[in-house]
């Protein structure tokens, strides 16, 4: 029994010692094992990783901040600026990096003397952004506030001083149309340029069209930062590259005189180069300030410039649609010269109307022009005679000789935004109206009005090519070389040009003439030019005969535009300006006298080398 028991009490001791050494093992194995995993991830971490892990940890230290290229300048013909930059003082803030955001605003309240209202208004501000969005907090800071904050910086966690640009425009009334302004960027601008580094985009102009020049290449900033995120140094800098300058065509002087010239009236000037093409002016009223879109406009001044009447933010230049009256009858005259259909010397009887079909049309001047042959009917504007003339050609050839002058269509101009206009014809109505033409349609086609439609630039454009005695140049505002001007050569026959030179010169320097009050003649030089006046309203039979309503006693939306185009100098044609006043009244009395003053200031103050004709031989190969 004793032995028995011993037996089994070793048996089961071997049992246990056993199973000691089967646990022991086990451990033993799942230690060696968890050591073989640890190490594998240290060699992973340290070795395989150590590159990603070694960036991270440098990120947490190092703070890498985007230095924003200076913006290219925007200068006139003569270097004059019109758009640069200067420099702003202004601070941001990353809620998220502030531990103590009220105490963090009290301290800047303190340095910088902040208002109650003001301390509210930026802690709103702040509180309406995600925690990780910077918020700019102060802008254009003076430089001894600026330093005041630096100096507080190290107790001003998630506060940045940013040194920035801001941009500031010359003459800004005068060049806002052409130029344009920056703002803060939007999802269109992404979309269209990619995710920028900068604070602006251009939004209109230049400044939107050459964007990508002007806009320059970022720089980076490595700034060290402790665990709270604050600044403790600049590590290293790497400046970008500075965006272009863009030269333009235009007379910055010559621009802010149209607009003086202007004054409160809405309209537009526009001045040309014949032989080039460069638009030496090109001036929309009323204006705005692009300074005040620069550093952000509030929405009460933004409603009332889309609300106001006299559309300040409309390019009247190029987008203003207006019927271009008597300075159009140039072009019928020429389509009837060109066809042969009349002689220059036959007259015409103006007994003050003219009688098609069951309508009776009305001539400018009550008691007619008496017997009037075609130089007499340009310089005198007789209605009467080009009503007579336009049924005599038909509307085709009118259609046909506006379309080569450059109407009814974009000029080319290197600046978005240019409208077409209209040239009316058979197959425009049956497009437009789905009905025929009508004999009256032509009539009234004669005098300019009716369904046609010109912006001031291609009037511009298209007295340019009287000017240049039938060659039609494409208008340009980017500066550039003299050989890369596009010219056309219309094919007019030369004595008709003649003829039309004639009745120019005569419209303004003669007595006969509507604009003789508005001669000139500077350095021996004189300007040549057409008036019109474009009716905005029917004028009834009953207030015919009880007295048409003078221009001054009517509402402004009801009075007529005023027009005038024409060139100088008369002998050697270098400029062609157009002036279109909105409700202006009479071409003569209002369009023709801004003309003069604007081309009076121009040929007084020209370059020598500007004033030279060209040479026989430049001539003969447009030609």
């Amino acid at each position: 029994m004793t032995a028995n028991m011993e037996a089994h009490k070793v048996a089961r001791f071997d049992d246990e010692e056993t199973s000691f050494a089967r646990r022991s093992l086990l451990l033993g194995g799942f230690q060696l094992l968890l050591g073989g995993v640890i190490l594998g991830r240290l060699q992973y971490l340290q070795l395989s990783q150590s590159e990603a892990y070694t960036t991270l940890a440098e990120a947490n230290r190092v703070k890498i901040s985007p230095i924003i290229a200076p913006r290219g300048r925007i200068i006139d013909r003569y270097g004059q600026w019109l758009a640069e930059n200067d420099r702003t003082l202004s601070l941001s803030i990353v809620r998220e990096q502030v531990p103590d955001l009220p105490a963090t605003l009290r301290e800047l309240q303190r340095v910088l003397g902040w208002s109650d209202e003001k301390l509210a208004r930026v802690r709103n501000a702040i509180l309406r952004q995600p925690r990780f969005r910077e918020t700019l907090i102060a802008k254009d800071l003076s430089w001894e506030d600026f330093a005041k904050v630096n100096l507080e910086l190290p107790f001003l966690a998630g506060v940045e001083p940013k040194l920035g640009e801001k941009r500031v425009y010359n003459h800004p009334q005068a060049v806002a149309h052409i130029v344009g302004y920056v703002g803060p960027k939007t999802r269109r601008d992404i979309e269209e340029f990619g995710n920028l580094v900068t604070n602006t985009v251009g939004q209109t102009g230049i400044e939107r069209d050459y964007e990508n020049q002007l806009r320059g290449e970022a720089g980076v900033r490595h700034l060290e930062v402790n665990a709270n995120g604050r600044t403790v140094r600049e590590l290293s800098a790497e400046g970008g590259e500075a965006g272009e300058d863009v030269r333009l065509t235009i007379d910055a002087d010559l621009q802010a005189v149209a607009t003086k010239r202007l004054g409160q009236r809405s309209g537009s000037v526009v001045v040309m180069d014949v032989r080039t093409g460069d638009i030496m002016c090109m001036v929309s009223a009323p204006s705005f300030d692009p300074n005040q879109f620069a550093s952000g406009i509030d929405m009460k001044s933004w409603r009332q410039m889309l609300t106001h009447e006299r559309k300040p933010l409309l390019n009247k230049a190029v987008q203003g649609l207006y019927a271009p009256g008597s300075t159009f009858k140039m072009i019928v005259a020429l389509a009837a010269l060109e066809a042969g259909i009349i002689d220059p010397k036959t007259k015409v009887s103006c007994k003050g109307d003219y009688e098609y079909g069951n309508e009776k049309y009305h001539c400018w001047l009550e008691e007619g022009h008496g017997d009037i042959d075609l130089e007499g009917a340009l310089a005198g504007s007789c209605d009467v005679y080009f009503y007579d003339l336009a049924l005599k050609i038909g509307i085709d050839k009118i259609e046909e000789m506006a379309a080569r002058f450059g109407l009814g269509m974009q000029t080319g101009l290197d600046l978005s935004g240019e409208k077409t206009g209209t040239v009316p014809g058979r197959d425009w109505k049956r497009a437009r109206y789905n009905t025929g033409w009508r004999g009256g349609e032509t009539v009234i086609t004669g005098i300019g009005q009716g369904f046609l439609l010109a912006t001031p630039l291609q009037l511009t454009v298209m007295t340019a090519a009287l000017a240049n005695k039938g060659v039609l140049v494409r208008p340009r505002l980017l500066a550039g070389p003299d050989e890369a001007v596009e010219r056309t050569a219309l094919g007019l026959d030369a004595k008709n040009m003649a003829i039309i030179e004639s009745a120019l010169y005569r419209a303004v320097n003669q007595p006969e003439g509507t604009a003789y009050s508005s001669s000139l003649l500077i350095k021996n030089q004189r300007m040549s030019g057409k008036t019109g006046t474009v009716q905005v309203r029917r004028i009834s039979t009953e207030e015919r005969e009880t007295g048409v309503i003078a221009n001054k006693d009517l509402d402004w939306r009801l009075r007529d535009h005023a027009l005038f185009v024409g060139y100088a100098p008369h002998k050697n044609p270098r400029y062609a300006i157009s002036v279109v006043i909105e409700h202006g009244g009479g071409g003569a009395q209002v369009a023709a006298p801004i003309a003069r003053d604007v081309m009076v200031h121009l040929l007084e103050n020209e370059p020598a080398a500007a004033s030279a004709p060209p040479s026989n031989a430049d001539i003969g190969e447009i030609l």
